[in-house]
């Protein structure tokens, strides 16, 4: 969840510092999110049980730090609908998606086509006319888009189906944080994540009871991995990055949050021992330089 409004100069140097650790610590957590689910998968944990868990667990860290820290609050009405229809309906479609195309699909390959989402962020921004068109914002869509092509394509084929559910996840993402911006201006990040988190719990726990996909018939190392993503890649991760928005704004953010996909390729190549081909590492790079270029759009 990302907002708009970012301070208009840096804030002291002691707080920038601290900020960007916030962010840097936030985007290695979140780009270990998929190797986590991935080894998950290996101990017999189902997808949706790997999510309803997930979001229960964040919802319940995030909820005590609220509440410790006595910042919970109940949002206005309208916002609250909101924060649970983003919650039981966006993160829910794009948490699944996301999460189906990496049991089918490497995890370098379904990070990076997540990662076309700031470049599809900036065109709906001008599309929606919150942002005025420029040579930056139609380079970075097209360079992102380009790159998306030699990443998931470079035989120049028809998508996988664990592609197309990446890409799913890309633009449901997309939707997410373009209508999450407006109920951001009014309510706190952390406030909104525990909101959304526990409307996502709810979508994930109807799911499996209709499905029958709640067994927990796990090893214990499956409840290790289920923990560190529910702990470790969402509430501490979540937590670390509206706390480094907060300090250096959500642009910015966005910006130095491109380690998280490094983090994720890097690791799944040294666990996993996922590599990609020539044409994928150039596709990789203009993701990454469109999204560099979108972030870096809304800052000037």
């Amino acid at each position: 969840m990302h907002s708009n409004c970012t301070p208009q100069m840096w804030p002291t140097l002691d707080e920038r510092v601290q900020g960007v650790v916030f962010v840097l610590t936030s985007a290695f957590c979140f780009g270990l999110l998929p190797i986590f689910a991935r080894l998950a998968y290996s101990q017999g944990v189902l997808v949706n049980e790997l999510l309803f868990t997930r979001f229960v667990l964040g919802f319940v860290f995030i909820g005590i730090l609220l509440l410790l820290s006595r910042t919970l609050v109940k949002p206005g009405r309208k916002d609250l609908l909101m924060l649970v229809g983003l919650g039981s309906i966006g993160y829910f479609l794009q948490s699944f998606l996301y999460f189906r195309a990496i049991v089918t699909i490497s995890v370098s390959i379904a990070e990076l086509i997540l990662y076309t989402y700031p470049a599809l962020v900036t065109l709906s921004a001008y599309l929606l006319g919150w942002e005025k068109t420029s040579a930056k914002i139609v380079f970075s869509v097209a360079l992102s888009l380009s790159g998306l092509v030699l990443v998931a394509d470079p035989s120049f084929q028809s998508l996988s189906s664990g592609e197309l559910l990446a890409l799913g996840a890309a633009i449901t993402y997309t939707l997410y944080i373009v209508i999450s911006t407006r109920v951001l201006q009014r309510v706190k990040g952390e406030v909104a994540a525990f909101y959304v988190m526990g409307s996502a719990a709810l979508s994930f726990a109807f799911l499996g009871m209709f499905t029958g996909t709640l067994r927990y018939r796990w090893t214990p190392e499956g409840w290790l991995w289920v923990v560190m993503v529910s702990v470790v890649c969402t509430a501490i991760a979540v937590t670390l990055f509206f706390r480094g928005i907060a300090l250096i704004g959500s642009s910015r953010s966005s910006l130095i949050s491109l380690f998280e996909p490094t983090t994720t390729v890097f690791f799944a190549y040294l666990i996993f021992g996922e590599s990609l081909t020539t044409f994928q590492w150039l596709g990789a790079a203009m993701i990454l330089m469109g999204a560099a270029i979108a972030a870096l759009t809304r800052i000037q």
